[in-house]
């Protein structure tokens, strides 16, 4: 290969070293640049690829559109050089798909991008990524890594990724008619697919190597699917990066836990003003861990409102003193219970005169103290059952106190809030409060009402809060 400038002879003989043969169909996402300087440009990398596949070859690459509505017959992508000249060349054809349109030439091009508009998705079955995929195809990587590497989108398509999102897109078909579509499991913002690429060469399914300056990458697409596909299945998160100030694989880390929330038989919670007093703050901390509800006092309530209003998270409970009547109203008129802090018998009782759907939080009252008011036939409110409380009564909150069921079975609200003997306040699983003893048993039980996450102090306390439920969780 020549040192300073790339001719075709050098890049047909760099695909021939990365394992392109004659009668190969190969999905080619591409950077020219990183080739280095090529006699001819994007035309001659073209010329190189379709020899080296030969007459009985397939070549593919994507043509996405820059704007909408999409017009295959004029829309330019914005996928670099030889993309946007290869659609045009006579002999290729592009599939008529608003979103992830690709353009072919070769044995089977018109087979391969037909009805991708019709797919119910961008690149799951039915369409170009997936069918070349069945039929023995590879993809190649000219200069570019797994981020460019649009068949790992099939990948999550076919494990239904619970973070991929249904939209609708636009198209002008063949004699000019606009249509609108609905493209279901679209992919969103940003992905880690580069940190694949290692599972890749460890599994066999990618050979690379270097054309020019660029390095590249051959893959055998069906198995990568399957590795792919099986990293997705063990871990759903597997193709989101780990970095907290990456906003973008939060979210979508946050919605892989909202569909395992959604598996259960409880409601997920956080309490509110424990976060932040700043409601964008407290949706955006709770969304990250797949939560959708909030126990409030009424003045959040008033004050937050039009966020709530806005937003997917409801309102789990409105909280507050024994004495808070308004609070106990308005929990009344949203149709959810009032959580009243009860610190003493006589706290018990005026939280039992509130009236309706009232629940009694053990915030420094034992458990026979709760015990002895339920015996003397008095009206006493079910329990909020905060084990980090009892703990800090000196109780053992699962064996002392749940267990014996007379607490158990009066509990209609679960704290996944953890503590010493001492009272200190710590983690869930850190502490006496036997947390993970009581979830564990509720969810045995088909418990269907609140579990609530507590802050250990504002968002960074509730993330790691959270951080040890998902822990606890994974391990129940």
């Amino acid at each position: 290969m020549h040192l300073n400038t790339l001719t075709k002879e050098d890049i047909v003989a760099g695909l021939r070293g990365l394992g392109i043969v004659a009668g190969d169909s190969v999905l080619v996402h591409s950077s020219v640049a990183s080739l280095g300087k090529v006699e001819g440009g994007a035309e001659t990398v073209i010329d190189a690829i379709i020899e080296a596949v030969g007459p009985d070859g397939l070549v593919v690459m994507p043509t996405f559109a820059c704007k909408a509505p999409f017009d295959r017959k004029n829309s330019r992508t914005p996928l670099g050089a030889m993309s946007d000249k290869f659609w045009r060349r006579p002999g290729a054809v592009r599939s008529l798909h608003p979103t992830h349109s690709v353009a072919a030439i070769g044995r089977g091009a018109a087979d391969l991008i037909s009805d991708h508009e019709k797919a119910p998705t961008a690149y799951g079955e039915g369409t170009p990524y997936y069918k070349l995929a069945l039929s023995g195809g590879k993809i190649l990587l000219l200069g570019v890594d797994q981020d460019r590497n649009t068949t790992l989108h099939t990948a999550e398509t076919l494990v239904n990724a619970p973070y991929l999102c249904d939209i609708e897109a636009t198209y002008i078909d063949d004699i000019g008619i606009e249509n609108t579509i609905p493209v279901a499991a679209m992919a969103g913002p940003h992905r880690d697919f580069i940190s694949l690429d290692g599972l890749f060469a460890k599994s066999g399914v990618m050979t690379r190597g270097k054309i020019g300056r660029g390095v590249c990458r051959l893959m055998d697409t069906k198995r990568m699917l399957e590795v792919a596909v099986q990293a997705l299945t063990e871990d759903p998160a597997a193709v989101l990066c780990d970095n907290p100030a990456c906003t973008d694989c939060v979210m979508q880390r946050g919605k892989i836990k909202a569909a395992k929330i959604k598996e259960e038989d409880f409601t997920l919670a956080a309490v509110a003003g424990e976060i932040s007093t700043n409601i964008r703050e407290i949706l955006a901390a709770v969304s990250a861990q797949g939560i959708s509800a909030l126990e409030l006092t009424a003045h959040e309530y008033e004050a937050f409102k039009s966020d709530l209003g806005a937003s997917s998270v409801r309102v789990a409970a409105i909280r507050g003193a024994v004495d808070d009547a308004g609070g106990a109203s308005l929990a009344a008129e949203l149709g959810v219970p009032f959580v009243a802090h009860v610190t003493s018998a006589e706290d018990l009782q005026a939280a039992a005169r509130l009236g309706g759907h009232v629940l009694a939080e053990n915030a420094g009252i034992s458990s026979a103290q709760y015990a002895e008011a339920c015996a003397s036939g008095q009206t006493v409110p079910k329990i909020a059952f905060n084990p980090g409380e009892f703990a800090a009564c000196n109780e053992m909150p699962f064996l002392g106190v749940f267990y014996k069921g007379l607490l158990r079975n009066n509990t209609a609200h679960f704290y996944m809030n953890d503590g010493t003997f001492d009272g200190e306040p710590v983690l869930p699983g850190m502490g006496n409060g036997e947390v993970k003893e009581i979830l564990s048993m509720l969810r045995c039980r088909g418990y269907d009402g609140v579990v609530t996450l507590r802050s250990c102090g504002g968002v960074e306390g509730f993330r790691k809060s959270a951080e040890a439920f998902w822990r606890i969780m994974a391990r129940i």
